[in-house]
């Protein structure tokens, strides 16, 4: 064994290339599950006031003084929440308009078919979330004006 090294690192290396794909696998089914079944903006308050009534032992007449403070707080929580991932979606957009700018109408079309897959794979990991306030599923941005397919010939 000591003449053939080689086979020795070889082998060490493919259970470890084999551990490391398995745990790939296993973190992408397990994240999308934990993903799609976070709980809901509206759900935040009640969870965590449970929460605290379990682990605390909370008195009823506590549960009745916590339940107005944690509801405010969540609800300020959400209003942030929302707020940054409206900000966000306007930056991704703004990107998106200054380097769809920047490209021939060739690549502006497969660019604009990159961020539809985006979008589509966004989905399958919020498969049940609901729609927003305009009418979009949540992940999804507006698509900038779309390029011409490429002529024929050129």
């Amino acid at each position: 064994m000591t003449n053939k090294p080689w086979k020795l690192i070889l082998m060490l290396t493919a259970i470890f290339l084999a551990g490391g794909v398995t745990g790939a696998f296993v973190m992408i089914r397990v994240g999308r599950k934990m993903i799609a079944e976070r709980p809901m903006p509206e759900q935040w308050a009640p969870l965590h006031l449970r929460k605290l009534t379990e682990r605390l032992k909370l008195q009823p007449e506590q549960v009745e003084q916590l339940r107005p403070i944690v509801r405010r707080n969540v609800e300020e929580l959400g209003q942030l929440r929302n707020h940054y991932m409206s900000e966000t979606r306007l930056v991704f957009q703004r990107m998106e308009r200054e380097v769809a700018d920047k490209l021939t109408p060739e690549q502006r079309f497969k660019f604009e078919e990159l961020n539809r897959q985006m979008r589509e794979r966004a989905k399958k990991f919020m498969p049940n979330r609901p729609n927003r306030p305009d009418g979009r599923p949540e992940g999804e941005r507006p698509s900038p004006p779309q390029a011409p397919p490429p002529e024929a010939g050129k």
